[in-house]
């Protein structure tokens, strides 16, 4: 291969991956299983001990899928929070009128943030959900039906209410987006000198990544995957 092929197949590959990186074209692997196909996984031919050992794993892992979520939910807050903070900092600084492209960058971060606040809430529900299904699921052959049973046939749901709040913010840094878009940026071919080219890079940039977490790098497909196993060189003296 010429060197001018391989630099053109590399700056492909590059293209390839940026693409990939944002809009995934992977189909998701899984085989869909039925009830029945499950009991006869999981809980036919298994040994009391089996399905108990297969239950505890199971709250174990959703308590432990909750607890994440939590810290998690802890850790975008504090983003939103220094967001914020640095937001309301810039628009108050005497260098604003210099660089005004500081408080849309600011705003740019806290966008980017919300989404993934967002996103990560609802990836983290995913998980919990699965393995609640696992112990409703198992929980008749250990407890009975107890986790099904419920006291009340109306409640309120501490995990969408945070989402709701993630969401909320999206909405109000996409609002401060458009104002300063209002206010700062021109379009007209007449002002070309006066376009703001690093808001709209900034721009590019935000919505990039944002669909890079909807569509592309972000998104659990749970496609195939091939896997190697390699030895380490070992030596006892």
């Amino acid at each position: 291969m010429t060197n001018k092929k391989k630099e053109k197949k590399e700056k492909r590959n590059l293209f390839d991956k940026i693409i990939d990186f944002g809009f995934r074209t992977n189909e998701s692997a899984l085989v869909e299983m039925t009830d029945r196909e499950y009991i006869k996984t999981f809980i036919e031919g298994k040994t009391d001990g089996q399905i108990e050992k297969a239950y505890n794993q199971s709250w174990a892992a959703k308590n432990f899928e909750i607890e994440n979520y939590w810290k998690r939910a802890n850790y975008f807050w504090a983003f939103q929070v220094a967001s914020f903070a640095g937001y309301f900092s810039v628009l108050s600084s005497e260098k604003l009128e210099q660089s005004p492209q500081i408080s849309f960058v600011t705003v740019c971060i806290g966008l980017v943030t919300a989404f993934a606040w967002s996103f990560t809430n609802r990836g983290s529900k995913t998980w919990q959900r699965h393995w609640e299904i696992h112990v409703d699921m198992l929980e008749e052959k250990i407890t009975g039906p107890l986790y099904k049973t419920v006291t009340s046939n109306k409640t309120f749901s501490v995990s969408k209410i945070n989402d709701i709040v993630s969401r909320f913010f999206i909405m109000i840094w996409f609002i401060l987006g458009v104002k300063y878009f209002i206010e700062n940026i021109t379009f007209d071919p007449k002002h070309i000198n006066q376009i703001d080219y690093v808001v709209i890079l900034a721009t590019i940039a935000t919505g990039y990544f944002i669909c890079a977490m909807c569509f592309g790098y972000g998104r659990g497909l749970f496609g195939k995957r091939k896997v190697k196993f390699y030895k380490r060189h070992f030596d006892v003296k």
